[in-house]
């Protein structure tokens, strides 16, 4: 009881906000000298507790010393008991480090060194006011109780550019300390200053607050303040504070960079690690990123790797690679399984499927009783026969088309050295692509060993393994190589492939240039609205640009990119929060994306009213079944706190 009233007092004491660096200006501006703590006030660590640090290290030696961190905890606790009441040393501390021999000391200590420089960052509020103040010709001093050595704590604040203070006081170096009071009378004296003219800021409610104003020193208490993350496992608070603290120093406030830093950033740096070690494993020398979704999974995986490796941009789409292959098997049931897999299919997507432009078959579609708008349930779409009428009028047109654009589609790939052993990468689901691509190389006669590589790998697969023994791999969840696979974005699926679009509209076919090189035909951009970019377009460029800046912070962070573990689960926690549990920020920057796909333009999430659908129960069901981020509609319509995801779940079960 005493333990948990304890807790909550230190809780309450390091909860709030750290004020503006002006208010805390102002709070200081009358002192004559102000001294700063270091751990948590001027800096802080990327861990929630320093002992971490030696969980780290153990992360990256345990098979030299088992249980390192335990060990090397007790080696201080035994030190701190010998030298009571001296400050002890990082040398005292690996003298009582029994498990190590010399040779071992010199290196932990070492390592230890290297582990705590990767853990601390700047605290931007505090270092903001510490400038501040030596600008305006404050003495400032550093007083700090800490066993690391005074050398290796300068040279931690010069490489963070902490530079223009009188002096450093370390108990380490020092052997008195802030807790006891010794290190503030020696800073007192030394600098012949009198308490009242002084003002002392850290984060310690004893340490940095009490005993500096028992000394008649002003001081202000500095919560430590978190990210909320302590109950997850160490990788998961490493990244969190990371990002965290890389955000709030460099006060970032745009809501989509800050959505592609601290939730699409980190899914898409643990995909692109995913490819790489596939590809180690599997010893493909060539890769093919297919467009428009390969756009940015190339550009991040080309910021981390340059090996042996040639990865490649393949210009295709499912239109470019379905189309010159519907002529190798024209049936009506293959052609339907072809296009969007979506439980709703527009006719729009049957004249899309074949690459015609249904504004030219008006009065054909009038003569079986369609509009443009028609729609049609795929369970009963394969019997219905005014549709099956229509194709066969078309069939001929549809076959010509096809063959057509057959032959620049084999000279694009012969261009491209698309044959012999490589790999694929797109975002996947069904495997569409690898299946018409494997048809046409087959027909080529064109040596091929395809591995296809995936975001995710969905349960309807297997329309598109009937012909091909494909060779699939999901990243986020592969029903075709795990029975307890579970689909973990079908609910919000369009929000989750704006993410990834590319600058330039889908590849329509192909055609020779003036030089002879076989080039993508592109359609017009969707998201450009008389030649200016839409909103959706700067949006998704912000949260983009934000996913690479925080790939190219990671590489820079010795744990992230050497020490620590992650699996996709775990790096998709943000997307998915936002995917399934959306707050009203999320509806705010996401409900009202246009999203763009096999012909048709819809909002992600943009139900009418309710009352309006209590009228007609009929067009809420069609705009719940084209709303391709369903758990934002529901939530947008019903308002209410409500377990949406089981909700959708259920709903997926009806038949």
């Amino acid at each position: 009881m005493i333990t948990e009233l304890k807790q909550q007092v230190k809780n309450k004491i390091n909860s709030g906000n750290i004020p503006s660096t002006q208010n805390l200006f102002n709070k200081v501006k009358d002192y004559k000298a102000v001294s700063f703590d270091i751990f948590d006030t001027l800096l802080k660590r990327k861990v929630n507790k320093p002992e971490d640090v030696f969980q780290l290290m153990q992360l990256n030696i345990e098979e030299k010393i088992p249980d390192f961190k335990n060990k090397r905890i007790k080696a201080e606790e035994k030190a701190r008991l010998i030298n009571n009441p001296r400050e002890i040393t990082l040398d005292d501390i690996y003298d009582n480090f029994v498990e190590l021999d010399e040779r071992q000391r010199d290196y932990f200590k070492k390592l230890e060194l290297k582990f705590e420089k990767t853990v601390l960052v700047p605290n931007k509020p505090i270092v903001d006011l510490f400038n501040e103040c030596i600008r305006n010709n404050k003495a400032v001093f550093i007083i700090s109780d800490m066993y690391l050595p005074l050398v290796f704590i300068k040279q931690v604040l010069d490489d963070l550019d902490i530079s223009g203070y009188t002096k450093l006081y370390l108990s380490s170096d020092k052997h008195l300390t802030k807790r006891s009071g010794t290190l503030f009378n020696l800073y007192l004296k030394e600098n012949n200053l009198e308490g009242k003219n002084c003002i002392h800021i850290g984060d310690s409610w004893e340490s940095d607050y009490k005993k500096p104003r028992s000394k008649n020193i002003a001081a202000i208490h500095i919560p430590k303040i978190t990210n909320n993350s302590s109950k997850k496992k160490l990788n998961e608070q490493y990244l969190d504070n990371f990002i965290y603290l890389n955000t709030i120093n460099e006060e970032i406030s745009d809501p989509y960079y800050k959505f592609g830093y601290e939730k699409f950033g980190p899914f898409l740096w643990g995909y692109v690690k995913w490819l790489h070690s596939n590809f180690k494993k599997e010893n493909i020398k060539k890769v093919f990123f297919f467009s428009r979704d390969g756009y940015i999974m190339k550009k991040a995986y080309d910021l981390l790797y340059h090996d042996d490796i040639k990865d490649m941009y393949l210009e295709v789409s499912r239109r470019s690679l379905r189309v010159p292959v519907l002529w190798l098997n024209s049936s009506f049931e293959n052609y339907i399984n072809m296009i969007s897999p979506s439980k709703l299919v527009t006719i729009q997507s049957i004249f899309d499927g074949a690459g015609l432009d249904m504004a030219n078959y008006r009065e054909l579609l009038s003569k079986y009783g369609f509009t443009e708008k028609s729609n049609f349930d795929r369970r009963e779409i394969l019997s219905n026969k005014q549709l099956k009428g229509l194709y066969t009028e078309l069939l001929s047109e549809i076959l010509k088309k096809s063959k057509s654009e057959y032959k620049l589609l084999q000279l694009y790939l012969n261009q491209q050295g698309v044959s012999g052993k490589f790999a694929i990468v797109d975002i996947g689901w069904g495997g569409s692509m690898e299946r018409y691509l494997t048809q046409t190389l087959n027909t080529l006669h064109i040596p091929h060993d395809i591995y296809g590589y995936y975001i995710g790998v969905a349960d309807y697969y297997t329309k598109n393994i009937k012909e091909f023994p494909l060779r699939m791999k999901g990243y986020l969840f592969d029903f075709k190589n795990d029975d307890k696979a579970m689909d973990k974005r079908s609910s919000f699926v369009g929000l989750f492939e704006s993410l990834f679009l590319e600058q330039a509209g889908s590849v329509e076919n192909y055609k020779c240039d003036s030089s002879g090189k076989v080039v993508s035909n592109r359609y017009p951009y969707e998201y450009l609205n008389n030649n200016k970019p839409t909103f959706e377009l700067i949006s998704v460029k912000k949260i983009q640009k934000g996913a690479i800046d925080f790939i190219k912070d990671v590489q820079r962070d010795f744990v992230l990119s050497n020490v620590l573990k992650f699996d996709s689960d775990e790096l998709y926690q943000g997307i998915e929060q936002t995917g399934m549990q959306p707050n009203k920020e999320d509806l705010n920057l996401f409900a009202n994306f246009h999203f763009y796909d096999e012909g048709r333009d819809d909002r992600l999430a943009a139900p009418a009213g309710l009352f309006s659908y209590i009228e007609h129960p009929k067009k809420l069901k069609e705009d719940f079944l084209v709303s391709r981020w369903k758990i934002g509609f529901m939530k947008k319509m019903l308002k209410l706190p409500l377990p949406y995801q089981k909700m959708y779940e259920q709903m997926r079960k009806l038949k």
